[in-house]
């Protein structure tokens, strides 16, 4: 049996789907343990069945699997991730701490360029992730929204959601630039997932927009996703995640995400890398159902 049962092709060529690992967590904060997630998630997979939670068949999904990229050289990183989003299918990155987002959005911002489409970032997190410099370095986890607006992202092409854990830099940082998009978790609570869903699909749902979609699994509360390494109370749910992400790829130009901050060793049962993984499958789900695949 393969990862990825039923689903991974052997060939780039016959793939429809791509994904790829940066097994890194340096950058990190507070807990380590994210550079294990890539490894831990493809073994897991290796007993998921090739359905969604209610029962539809993803065999559709050609997945090619193009390894591991390193993150210790973000220069070199972001050119494997060029070639990476080059590739004509969906794209899932699989980190890592949050700081793989750096070489990832770069790289996702220069593929726009090149195609002439207006790159966007919808980053899903408990924290805004706006630090200039944190703990003394401008690649912290706490770094990459800074690191995307200092490269060319515009303020306004940038969401935040699902925010509840804030640095005082970063308040500072919202001051000076009030275009981004900014959803607490309370926000989302107040408004509701559906409500969101059609503010968020208004604003982005020219074709022109190209979205590059950012989930740090603590954007879930700790009581669904404790193996992360800045677990942060007061969060999301499992099915506030998924609906989120599921509804704006169905409905957007969205044609690469992450997965960041899981956490193997600081998990329990694995039950937040089960989260990822079958969070994946509701994406695979969605784009089979709404003909995003070639």
């Amino acid at each position: 049996m393969k990862e990825f049962r039923d689903l991974l092709v052997e060939r780039k060529e016959d793939a429809n789907a791509f994904i790829c690992g940066i097994p890194f967590d340096k950058n990190a904060s507070v807990g380590k343990g994210a550079s294990e997630a890539p490894r831990v998630l493809r073994e897991l997979s290796y007993d998921l069945p090739a359905l969604d939670m209610q029962g539809n068949l993803l065999t559709d999904v050609k997945l090619y699997d193009c390894g591991d990229f390193s993150g210790e050289d973000f220069s070199k990183t972001q050119k494997d991730l060029e070639n990476f989003l080059n590739n004509d299918g969906f794209h899932i990155i699989l980190g890592g701490d949050h700081s793989v987002a750096i070489p990832s959005e770069r790289a996702f911002f220069e593929n726009c360029k090149r195609k002439g489409t207006t790159p966007v970032i919808i980053h899903m997190d408990a924290h805004p992730d706006i630090c200039d410099v944190y703990d003394g370095s401008k690649f912290s986890h706490a770094c990459p929204i800074f690191r995307a607006l200092e490269y060319g992202f515009e303020d306004g092409n940038v969401t935040l959601l699902g925010i509840r854990g804030f640095e005082a830099q970063e308040i500072e940082t919202f001051k000076k630039h009030p275009q981004l998009d900014v959803y607490k978790t309370i926000d989302i609570k107040k408004l509701g997932v559906e409500n969101l869903l059609k503010v968020l699909i208004a604003k982005y749902k020219d074709p022109k927009y190209e979205i590059y979609f950012s989930y740090d699994i603590d954007a879930n509360d700790p009581a669904y996703a404790p193996g992360t390494g800045t677990p942060e109370a007061f969060g999301l749910t499992n099915f506030e995640t998924v609906t989120i992400l599921t509804g704006l790829i169905a409905t957007l130009n969205v044609t690469c995400m992450d997965l960041v901050e899981i956490a193997p060793p600081l998990d329990v049962n694995n039950i937040t890398s089960w989260l990822g993984l079958k969070t994946l499958y509701e994406v695979f789900h969605i784009l089979i159902v709404n003909k995003k695949l070639k």
